[in-house]
């Protein structure tokens, strides 16, 4: 157990010359390319992270312009929709003032036929009791006049008119 203990130096020698050829030769043919991946690596990264920020700016420049633009579409939506409603209530106006004056219109006319209507009735009634009035004339006439029978013959006239 005592052997395990105890260092070999032949094998020590052999292990450290390796690993110096093993530095040697990483060095010479693989150090270089790592190195160079990793400050490519580096310098892509470093480039994305400048592309992003120039991105973000942009899309904060393009935000801002949509902002100001939907900005300006509402202000005009708003316009716009005051417009519709004074174009709306001058309609309105309009059509209430058209109404009023053909109802204007609709009352003198019924006005004017009732008038008419009212003159013929009368011109009717008129003519009727001048026809009324000839007969009882013409009846009186027949009669002998006596102060009663006049009285009587224009009463039955007076009857016969009512009665109508």
């Amino acid at each position: 157990m005592e052997d395990l203990l105890k260092p070999d130096y032949g094998v020590l020698i052999l292990t450290i010359v390796n690993f110096l050829l093993l530095v040697f030769l990483l060095k010479k043919f693989a150090w270089n390319s790592i190195i160079n991946a990793l400050e490519k690596r580096e310098n892509q990264i470093k480039t994305d992270k400048e592309q992003a920020a120039a991105a973000r700016a942009q899309a904060e420049e393009i935000k801002k312009e949509l902002d100001a633009k939907l900005a300006k579409i509402s202000e005009e939506a708003a316009q716009k929709i005051q417009q519709a409603v004074s174009m709306g209530e001058t309609q309105k106006n309009q059509l209430l003032a058209q109404a009023k004056e053909q109802a204007e219109n609709l009352i003198t006319q019924a006005k004017a036929q009732i008038q008419a209507e009212k003159d013929k009735a009368l011109a009717d009634v008129k003519n009727q009791i001048v026809s009324t009035a000839m007969l009882a004339a013409a009846k009186v006439v027949q009669q002998n006049i006596s102060q009663e029978s006049a009285q009587t013959v224009v009463e039955k006239v007076l009857a016969d008119v009512q009665g109508k």
